[in-house]
């Protein structure tokens, strides 16, 4: 598929601006369509529906000039109007855009989407601490109090909480983002069609020194593409390669679609490669390369290192290539550096996803499963796990007949699991299937489960467990030997997809001696009937058990695991992340 870049630069001709495309020292507004990778060219917008507002209202509140923006732009193609609640924060007619009025229609879309909030209405009144908030451009608006004056970024409230039919009016004294609405006079004199375009504003070269980062100088230029571009840009603000960055250096970033990372993405259930964040982290260091390249003067075979010490070779025959990856023609500089998109992630493949799988199975997302139990899916895909394992034929029996399911609903468990020699010790293996099916037989299984996902690292020397039988788990640890209570861990870390862990130990904790089995009652056997698992119900895939015992998802990625909490008792030490709650 051929991609296409369109680099638009408002000029007073044709001729002119065909010059200033060509020229490298310019960065240009962009408008990208990316083969349906960005901004759809008939993407709607909605605006808020403001009819209701009367006129004599925006004249008193003197706002009447940004609602003249406002006609302009709802008559444009694709806007849709909604009734949705909305805050508008309408600059007063004494703010000033530094620019003419040719250059204000070319930024009408811009200044209109910065200044709205759809979807709710932000009380702003007697506010004492720093509240945050997105417009529909994605610009975030920090309010917050100084002195006894409040400010929305560095702009002055005027007044605030303006009721009006379905919304709120703050006027400000200036604009927002007024700063991006600056542009060199020669390059404004065109018009746009603000309706199917994305704007970056255009400075010419030598660029003026700014105190932002290339990061944030990026950051801004993908917020533009957000419907396009939003992964990385997710992973990127999230991610320390900041910290990589030298002082008056440029920089050249290789930015992937969302189609790129999507593919990626299981489909229902499964791995996703960059629910891993150090992975993730890598991967995004490693688009950055130390200099400002451009398309044009690259050479073929050139080769230059990235942040992270991978290198990338560039191939120009039969068109841009990085890494045998397609290049999206065309430059987008920025700021101390420039920007070029890609329709693949680098360095990510089918193999380094599939060892990455076998590291961190604990990151895989399970299938809904309607059977044993539809509300513990924690509980029904470790039972099934376990019922394909001969250790555990006592466990699984007795699982079967107890009503553990409300006590051990949803996800985010930690289950310590007796082998089969544990119950035969006990003598607990001539039992019935249903002798540990309710009173103190279902508190011995409750004191097998922890809430929280634990991992081997979290069952330091002395840490102490609440388990859901509300009995205290202590754990003590000697150089590779694990001990649960007076119970031995013989395997460790067993993923059940990303819903919680088994540990296999090999003594049943808490079982009582007055609780265990006499030979009277051994000999009494209630014959159970074992619930049969319908043809219909999906198993456990065999990946889940190929290699059991070791270390096996905005996407923005919701894992099993929650806070950390602590239990302990008095007078007793406890690990600071000993149970994840």
């Amino acid at each position: 598929m051929v991609m296409v870049l369109s680099v638009i630069v408002a000029t007073t001709s044709t001729k002119d601006a065909l010059s200033i495309m060509t020229r490298r020292s310019v960065v240009g507004c962009l408008l990208l369509f990316l083969a349906g990778y960005l901004l759809p060219a008939d993407a709607n917008i909605e605006l808020p529906n403001i009819t209701a507002i009367g006129k004599q209202q925006i004249l008193n509140l003197e706002v009447d000039n940004f609602f003249a923006f406002w006609d302009t732009f709802k008559s444009e193609n694709g806007i849709q109007i909604t009734d949705k609640p909305f805050t508008i924060l309408a600059p007063s007619n004494a703010a000033k855009l530094h620019a003419t009025g040719t250059q204000r229609e070319n930024f009408i879309k811009q200044i209109i989407l910065d200044h709205v909030v759809l979807g709710s209405i932000v009380n702003i009144t007697n506010n004492t601490k720093e509240i945050s908030f997105e417009t529909l451009r994605g610009k975030t608006v920090h309010v917050r109090r100084k002195e006894d004056k409040l400010l929305a970024n560095d702009v002055l409230i005027l007044q605030s909480n303006v009721g009006v039919p379905n919304g709120v009016i703050i006027v400000l004294d200036k604009y927002l983002f007024s700063d991006e609405l600056s542009i060199k006079k020669n390059t404004s004199q065109g018009k746009l069609n603000v309706s199917s375009h994305t704007v970056v504003t255009v400075k010419e070269q030598p660029p003026v020194q700014s105190n932002t980062t290339f990061i944030q100088n990026v950051l801004q230029v993908l917020s533009y593409l957000k419907s396009g571009v939003r992964v990385f840009q997710h992973f990127l603000s999230r991610s320390n390669v900041s910290k990589l960055l030298e002082d008056g250096e440029n920089y050249t970033v290789f930015v992937p679609t969302d189609h790129a990372f999507h593919r990626w993405h299981p489909i229902d259930w499964g791995f996703y490669p960059f629910s891993v964040p150090e992975f993730t982290e890598s991967v995004i260091i490693n688009h950055f390369v130390k200099g400002n390249y451009l398309q044009d003067d690259v050479k073929d075979n050139q080769i230059v290192t990235t942040l992270g010490g991978r290198q990338i070779v560039f191939r120009k025959i039969p068109f841009l290539m990085v890494n045998g990856v397609q290049v999206v023609k065309g430059d987008t500089p920025v700021a101390n550096g420039n920007i070029m998109f890609t329709g693949e992630v680098l360095f990510v493949n089918e193999s380094v996803v599939s060892r990455l799988h076998q590291q961190h199975r604990d990151k895989e997302t399970p299938p809904l499963l309607a059977f044993p139990w539809f509300g513990a899916q924690f509980l029904s895909h470790a039972f099934l796990a376990l019922e394909r394992d001969r250790r555990f034929s006592h466990i699984t029996r007795f699982l079967n007949l107890a009503d553990l399911a409300p006590h051990v609903s949803g996800t985010g468990y930690t289950f310590f699991v007796p082998v089969d020699t544990a119950f035969e010790a006990i003598g607990l293996d001539k039992m019935p299937d249903n002798y540990l099916s309710n009173g103190n037989g279902l508190q011995v299984l409750l004191n097998h489960f922890v809430k929280g996902r634990l991992y081997d690292r979290d069952l330091k020397d002395g840490t102490e467990l609440l388990s859901l039988g509300n009995s205290t788990i202590k754990i003590a640890r000697k150089k590779e030997r694990v001990d649960v209570n007076d119970a031995v861990i013989v395997e460790s870390e067993v993923f059940v997809y990303n819903l919680g862990t088994m540990f296999y130990i090999d003594k049943v904790l808490f079982s009582k001696r007055d609780f265990l089995p006499t030979s009277t009652i051994a000999n009494d056997i209630i014959p159970t009937q074992r619930r049969k698992v319908p043809s219909i119900v999906e198993k456990v895939p065999d990946e889940l058990l190929e290699e059991m015992g070791l270390e096996p998802d905005l996407l923005t990625e919701n894992d099993a695991t929650t806070s950390t909490t602590v239990w302990s008792t008095p007078n007793v030490t406890s690990s600071s992340n000993a149970t994840i709650k």
